[in-house]
């Protein structure tokens, strides 16, 4: 039987210990679960039911400077904590900052969420950098062996990279980007790996880039299965509550009813 929005509420916030977190995190929630029920009526998916381990993949190139600063990144963050605690039986988030490279991040969750940025992301040495979207992929859906450190290719240490995706719980990536990656070809072979492996990635184009290669993924060929969508949210930091979380789960409930 599908929870109404008041029992998903309720279900999320029991979650969440402190009275500080229930403060700041409620109307989230709130919002949250009004969209589950909604899109879970629209599909026939009982979305609040689904269990799904959570990725945010977050663009670290040089543009994105400004919404990293400004504080739109951190209330971004603020808002996709309850995403965690809806579909994640931990109640985390992985995270990975991309730029022509990636790295992983410690995990989001409620008892790092308030300074994520200033904390986790600045502290952490990553500089920013151009864009691709390949690399990232590829360590989340197959993962990666590489060398990091080092000078011209000496000295380095090796860093294994485990993939997040496998058999069990589908993995649900939510994708957000200023701007068009420089790897067109590289990209189209991971998405057309993923097609076939448990993974649905939601792109979320932010700004006024116009986003070809992203709108033009529905027609990629080659997929077994559609397991990409995209949306365009030209200015993240004004997005209400519903709107980003029908951008970021809608295409998401028509995958997990196997309609593309």
């Amino acid at each position: 039987m599908t929870r109404n929005a008041d029992e998903l509420t309720k279900e999320v916030m029991g979650k969440i210990s402190l009275s500080k977190d229930k403060v700041n995190l409620e109307k989230h929630v709130v919002s949250l679960s009004k969209t589950v029920v909604s899109l879970s009526k629209k599909s026939g998916v009982d979305i609040g039911a689904t269990r799904a381990k959570v990725v945010v993949a977050l663009d670290y190139s040089a543009s994105m400077d400004r919404l990293y600063y400004n504080g739109t990144v951190q209330k971004t963050i603020n808002r996709l904590v309850p995403l965690g605690l809806t579909f994640d039986d931990n109640g985390s988030i992985d995270v990975f900052l991309f730029q022509t490279g990636y790295r992983r991040m410690d995990d989001l969750n409620l008892s790092n969420y308030e300074n994520y940025i200033s904390k986790v992301v600045m502290n952490s040495g990553y500089n920013m950098g151009g864009t691709k979207y390949a690399p990232v992929l590829k360590a989340i859906v197959e993962g990666d062996v590489r060398t990091v450190g080092g000078f011209l290719g000496f000295g380095g240490k090796k860093e294994v990279v485990p993939a997040i995706v496998d058999n069990g719980d589908p993995t649900f990536i939510l994708f957000i980007t200023d701007g068009a990656n420089g790897d067109r070809a590289d990209t189209d072979a991971i998405i057309r790996k993923s097609s076939e492996m448990n993974v649905f990635i939601q792109f979320i184009g932010i700004g006024n880039a116009k986003f070809e290669y992203l709108m033009n993924l529905d027609d990629m060929p080659g997929r077994k299965r559609d397991n990409t969508g995209f949306s365009h949210m030209q200015a993240l930091e004004t997005a209400s509550d519903e709107e980003l979380y029908t951008n970021v789960l809608e295409q998401f409930s028509l995958w997990l009813k196997g309609l593309q």
